[in-house]
């Protein structure tokens, strides 16, 4: 029999095991009743069949499974009460029957159940089958058939009314764990069909596959679709370990050629997995050990994985090695527990529950992060090119539209568009005599005088030098842009450049047949002006 992972986590073991068990007798219930029956396990072959009394005496049923019976005598002192047999640790059974009888041999009372039986189970999501028996000493034999268990199954006894609520604790556990899988399930899944990303689809899988598992070996699936395929348990579990490491691997950026020992390892993990698989397909009775390895390897994998990446400053790492770590806590407990002392109806499996809801609750926090992160480079992204195009379409000097963006504002003009083109005179006379900053004021200022002054009746733009163009929706503008651009010139007459002039020609739309001829029209306007004002300064 391959033993399950062990991982020297015994005093961690014990620890939470007690803990576990200080809460549920916090809870306001009856006085405790559960008891373990005092008795003998006998492994038997197919062909046992009650009352024959088997001979091969063993301390517990293998977790590879098998054929086994169980023999206790016990005593009913109280003729008003009702007792509950069920069995603790583990839910995870294939089959079991209880015969119980008198001090003559005789059968007085039998049950029967499991996730391959259909019997419907008599309590939700529990074993337990209630017997009604009046005062005196009874022989209990439970003959149990499993290909496997996920922990050693103990037969014991309670009263109705304590097992009614101490039951209660286990199906919150189940309930609410299953929800959150559900939940979180469908979630990532949407996200996975929008985002179409590695990490989602895997996580996803690994979700489903929990849901799988937990559903069927909690019972659910039993019980409310009356389901009752054992592969259901264990088997989902080798194909989660895939998925999983898979999504560690991409949440965490391990590419061949930026990690290459961590890329290694993962691939060395899958393929002990697809062995362990392999393994689990050919023997059922393996089928859950191989299942021990695999989360083992997952969960070891997450970890070096996670403490590699947070050591290199990568911060979703940090997060995520928060996840990971409880979830090696709190899994490795469930896969190397044979048995919960003192504890009957909390199993193993809701251990293994509340391990994996753990974590996709904290993993939905490393990709809240995540997301946040993306939406941050996103914005950080959109600002440089923003800024980019803040740069490209306007001039460093001015702070106006340049010529690139004059190209564009030409090709939306209307078909009463107009284009003005200008060309500031004795700009070089002042670069000449008081150095090019001088010349750098008389351009700023030209520019947002005449920007301002503008308003809506056009759009200025700098084509280089001492060149602007102005961008006009309607002809009707014209009288009113020759006026502003007089005011300006005005000005800067009165404000330190007396010399200060400007040559401008206009164009319309309607006088050309493309752009390229207005621009041409106006810039022959814009020149037969300047002649006249070089003229004048002449």
């Amino acid at each position: 029999m391959m033993n399950c992972l062990q991982f020297g986590l015994a005093p961690c073991q014990l620890l939470f095991i007690r803990l576990l068990w200080l809460f549920i007798l916090l809870i306001p219930a009856t006085g405790i009743a559960q008891q373990q029956f005092a008795g003998q396990w006998y492994e038997v072959d197919s062909e046992w069949q009650f009352p024959e009394q088997p001979v091969k005496s063993i301390n517990a049923p293998a977790l590879t499974g098998g054929q086994f019976v169980f023999n206790s005598s016990f005593e009913i002192t109280d003729s008003d009460q009702t007792i509950v047999i069920d069995f603790k640790n583990a839910s995870v059974l294939g089959h079991f029957h209880h015969y119980i009888s008198n001090a003559t041999g005789n059968i007085v009372a039998e049950a029967s159940g499991g996730i391959e039986s259909e019997v419907k189970n008599t309590f939700f999501m529990r074993h337990g089958r209630e017997f009604k028996l009046p005062p005196g000493r009874y022989q209990l034999t439970t003959q149990l058939v499993s290909p496997y268990f996920i922990a050693e199954p103990q037969p014991y006894w309670d009263t109705l009314s304590h097992y009614r609520e101490a039951i209660k604790w286990g199906s919150v556990i189940t309930l609410v764990s299953m929800g959150v899988l559900i939940s979180l399930g469908v979630y990532y899944s949407i996200l996975a069909l929008v985002r179409r990303r590695t990490t989602e689809i895997m996580y996803t899988f690994f979700i489903l596959m929990n849901v799988i598992y937990n559903g069927t070996a909690l019972l659910i699936t039993p019980d409310l679709f009356n389901i009752h395929w054992f592969y259901f348990v264990g088997g989902p579990i080798l194909l989660s370990n895939f998925a999983y490491i898979l999504f560690a691997k991409h949440l965490l950026q391990i590419r061949a050629d930026t990690h290459p020992k961590l890329d290694l390892l993962a691939k060395l993990f899958l393929l002990i997995l697809a062995v362990l698989l392999a393994t689990a397909i050919f023997n059922k009775h393996l089928i859950i050990e191989c299942a021990r390895y695999g989360v083992g390897l997952m969960m070891l994998y997450g970890l070096i994985a996670a403490l590699v990446r947070a050591f290199e400053g990568y911060k979703i790492a940090y997060f995520y090695l928060v996840a990971i770590a409880t979830f090696f806590v709190i899994g490795s407990i469930a896969i190397s527990s044979k048995d919960l002392e003192g504890v009957y109806t909390i199993y193993i499996e809701h251990i293994g529950l509340l391990a994996v809801t753990v974590e996709v609750l904290l993993i939905g926090l490393v990709l809240g992060y995540q997301f946040a992160e993306v939406y941050r480079e996103k914005e950080r992204n959109l600002v440089l090119v923003q800024h980019s195009l803040q740069i490209a379409h306007h001039d460093a000097l001015t702070g106006l539209p340049n010529r690139y963006a004059l190209d564009i504002s030409m090709e939306k003009l209307p078909e009463n568009g107009m284009l003005t083109l200008l060309d500031m005179d004795n700009l070089k006379l002042y670069n000449d005599t008081f150095g090019h900053l001088k010349g750098d004021e008389m351009l700023q200022m030209f520019a947002r005088i005449l920007s301002e002054k503008l308003g809506n009746l056009g759009v200025l733009h700098r084509m280089g030098g001492d060149e602007f163009a102005i961008t006009s929706n309607s002809i009707s503008y014209a009288e009113n842009i020759r006026e502003v651009i007089s005011e300006t010139i005005s000005y800067m007459r009165q404000n330190g450049f007396e010399k200060a002039g400007v040559s401008h020609g206009s164009a319309n739309m309607v006088e050309s047949i493309n752009i390229n001829e207005l621009r041409v029209l106006a810039d022959k306007r814009m020149y037969h002006q300047k002649r006249t004002n070089n003229r004048q300064w002449a």
